[in-house]
């Protein structure tokens, strides 16, 4: 996996929660997975997913 996606996954949980918990701790993926098997595999997903968002917003930015 790749570890800046895993951290922007955790940030963009972590913001999603309402910054209620340490942002240390969703990095490490201290908490119970719910439905991707592992902590780290879901941060992963979360983090795939915005970073595919954040590109096409910013390519249709700047070729529109």
């Amino acid at each position: 996996m790749i570890p800046w996606t895993v951290t922007i996954g955790a940030f963009v949980r972590w913001l999603i929660k309402g910054c209620k918990t340490s942002l240390k701790d969703e990095i490490e993926g201290n908490f119970p997975a719910k439905w991707g098997g592992s902590y780290e595999v879901e941060s992963y997903v979360i983090g795939m997913v915005t970073v595919v968002i954040l590109l096409g917003v910013i390519l249709y930015l700047f070729f529109r």
